[in-house]
């Protein structure tokens, strides 16, 4: 129940894909009845220039970026070493919770249980044991990241979800957004054309309209963080800025003047000749 976006951008001497711009949300969601706006941010800092976005239960994914963090050596590292890091510890995470919501209330653990070590295999059984077997397989830690950072390759961003164990690289693509605003997001990125060869300008403010209608979408609140990383480091968007693109945001969607519409009623109900 958030958002989290990442779009590859231009740096300032105008070489694609060697920046980006990430920005979210801060509202928390609580057992599905309760929200509020916290002053934690879901931008994390793994290394000097590369962050982790976390979507999804808040204090599962708080736990993996902290194991992220320290995993990941001191020295810059590429990013796409950081993302390997949280898909191998996304699996480890949940498989520990497994273990703890699944097996450790039945007495049992995951290699006992898959060693076959239950007893006789009667029907009853069997049942029991396909049925935990299929909350194994389908148990989601409800958890997705977004990795994004600059290395000596250039820009970059990766997601890491469901069932962990692997990343996708969204080089291609160049944009992305996880969270309960995804779709929202997504369609207004899609509606700039937005390309990796974009300015940092540009992608500033696309970013942040897409987080701005990512709001619609229930569980996503209304405080921004928004960040820019470069070769240089990672640069937040500081309050006087983001006041100021919120007015450039009200302009944007200013809804179609009086003339505009006027001129869509003669189209809909010309005015006959003579009358």
């Amino acid at each position: 129940m958030t958002i989290c976006i990442g779009a590859l951008c231009s740096n300032k001497a105008g070489e694609a894909n060697k920046a980006i711009v990430v920005a979210s949300d801060r509202m928390v969601t609580l057992g599905h009845l309760t929200e509020f706006e916290h002053e934690a941010p879901k931008i994390a800092p793994v290394r000097d220039k590369v962050v982790a976005l976390m979507a999804g239960d808040a204090f599962r994914a708080s736990q993996l970026i902290r194991e992220i963090v320290a995993a990941t050596p001191p020295e810059s590292p590429q990013v796409i070493g950081v993302a390997k890091i949280a898909a191998t510890k996304y699996t480890e995470l949940r498989l520990r919770q497994i273990d703890i919501d699944i097996f450790q209330p039945r007495g049992l653990s995951r290699a006992q249980f898959y060693a076959g070590q239950i007893g006789a295999l009667t029907t009853q059984l069997q049942n029991l044991g396909f049925q935990i077997d299929q909350q194994v397989t389908t148990f989601n830690l409800n958890v997705e990241l977004l990795i994004a950072g600059v290395d000596d390759s250039g820009a970059q961003l990766f997601s890491v979800g469901h069932p962990g164990g692997n990343h996708t690289n969204l080089q291609q693509i160049g944009y992305h957004a996880i969270g309960s605003g995804q779709l929202h997001a997504m369609q207004s990125l899609i509606g700039f054309g937005h390309i990796g060869s974009k300015t940092i300008e540009e992608t500033l403010f696309a970013v942040y309209v897409a987080k701005r209608r990512a709001e619609v979408a229930p569980g996503v609140g209304t405080e921004t963080d928004l960040e820019i990383i470069t070769v240089d480091g990672i640069e937040k968007i500081k309050k006087p800025i983001l006041e100021k693109l919120n007015e450039f945001y009200l302009q944007f969607q200013k809804p179609a003047s009086v003339e505009i519409i006027d001129n869509v009623k003669k189209l809909i109900y010309p005015v006959s000749k003579g009358s």
